[in-house]
Formats: structure tokens, sequence, C-alpha cells
């Protein structure tokens, strides 16, 4: 197997790594969620935010050794050596119990405001409840992939900061991007200060990957670059005013696409 395609099987097996370990943890994540009443979850306790936190750290551990594998193999594929283990800073765990516990507090905001509006023996109010918990649920499990995700792309951005062999880096955007993950794949290796190549929403799974002499962006990549470039050139406006275009544009592209397939599924039913 030659270097260039070494170097592209490393990306691809570290990217659908890091969807099943998103993935995985939102099945967790939802089916532990089930097993919560309302009352429960709203309050919060010591309890429920160390089981919450325990599955995000789990998956976020994951994803961490797997950016470390992912970027030894590239390296190695380019250079023939794998990157010194002082190339990583390693994990912070108290700042990552933060974060997950942060992000269970604002997804269960809603609920706990809909648990305090009514009566638990008003039907309206019980289905209003039902409602809220299954969307504070569903958005909590997406958060959880994001965290998880984290873990890998910390670790890929510790190797950008502290490996002099990358060369640079470029976003691999997901099957079904958002329009910012798509404008900063359109610069390829070329990021200017407005583009934070570490930006992630929940749900993405868009990678920003390093380069390195001897190695090229991967085919499938760089025609997904030049795809996108083509659309931003297309774009009306300049700077700030283009970047909104673009994502406004393209964001409302994707949501039509989506709803058109979740009526054909619907239709088929």
């Amino acid at each position: 197997m030659s270097q260039q395609s070494e170097f592209n099987a490393a990306g691809q097996a570290y990217y659908l790594a890091q969807v099943d370990i998103s993935e995985s943890l939102l099945e967790r994540v939802a089916s532990w969620w089930r097993g919560l009443s309302p009352q429960r979850a709203a309050e919060g306790s010591s309890a429920v935010m160390r089981e919450y936190q325990a599955l995000v750290s789990q998956s976020r551990s994951r994803s961490y050794a797997e950016g470390v594998k992912y970027h030894n193999a590239a390296r190695e594929a380019a250079t023939s050596k794998p990157a010194p283990e002082s190339v990583w800073d390693g994990r912070d765990l108290a700042a990552e119990s933060g974060k997950a516990k942060a992000s269970y507090y604002v997804h269960t905001a809603p609920l706990r405001k809909e648990i305090q509006r009514g009566r638990l023996d008003d039907p309206e109010f019980i289905k209003a409840l039902d409602e809220a918990m299954q969307s504070a649920g569903r958005n909590l499990a997406l958060d959880a992939g994001r965290l998880a995700e984290s873990g890998g792309r910390d670790a890929l951005a510790e190797a950008r900061e502290n490996d002099a062999e990358v060369i640079g880096w470029y976003r691999k955007t997901d099957a079904d991007p958002c329009g910012f993950c798509a404008m900063i794949a359109s610069r390829g290796a070329a990021y200017s200060d407005y583009m934070e190549p570490d930006q992630f929403h929940a749900g993405c799974h868009c990678q920003t990957l390093p380069l390195f002499r001897g190695v090229e962006m991967p085919a499938e990549d760089a025609r997904k670059r030049d795809e996108y470039l083509v659309r931003w050139n297309a774009t009306e406006g300049s700077g700030a005013d283009q970047l909104r275009n673009f994502q406004r544009e393209f964001n409302e592209e994707r949501k039509q696409r989506r709803e058109a397939a979740e009526q054909s599924v619907m239709a088929d039913q």
C-alpha cells in the first residue's frame, strides 16, 4: 500500500470510529434517560449527574485514544515515524466533567421550567411534560455525542500545536454538513482568523485532520473542497456578508433535503 493510500485509510478509519463513538453514546444516553422520571431528571441530583458524566467520560476516553492512534498512523504513513508522546498535553478531567455538567443543566432547563408550571393531575400538563422530557433527552443525547467526539478533536488539536511535522490541516465533512463546515472545507488547508477549525455543533461528525509533507488531501475530501469553493465564489457579498449568505443558502438547501427525505420515508410507510 502506498503512503497516500495508508494516509487515506487512516483518516477514513478515524472518521468512522468517531461516528460510532458518538452514535453509540447517543443510544446509551437515550436508554439511560428513559429510566429517569421527569422529576428526577429535572432535579439533576449529584447521583444523576455522576451517571451522565460517566457515560460521557467513557466515550470521550475512547475518542481521545482514537485521535492519538489516528495521528500516529497518518504521521507514520507520511514520515515513517509516529509522533513522540510529548505531542499530547493530556486530558483535563475536571474541565471535561464541568462541561458535561453544564451540558446537562442547559438541556434540562426547559424541563425544569415545564415541571414547575402545572399540576400532575392535569392530563394536558402531563402531555406537555412528556413532550418536554422527550425533547430534553434528545438534545442531551446529541450534545453528549458532541462532547464525546471532542476527545479525538482535542487530541488532534494538541498534535497540530505540538507536532512540527504537521504542515497544515483541513476540514473533512460528514455526509450532510452544515453551512459553516462546508465553508471551512472550501478553504482546504488555508484558514483565516474568523474560521475556527475546532468549532463543531451537536450532531456534527466533521473533523479537522492534519496534513504532512509527502501526502495530499484524500481525493474525496479534495472533491468536496472544490465543490464548496465553487459555491463560495458564486455567493454574493464579501467578508462577513458573504459568510452569512453562504451559510444561510447552504443551510436552507440542507433543510429542504432533510424534509424531502422525511416525507419520502413517510410516503413509503
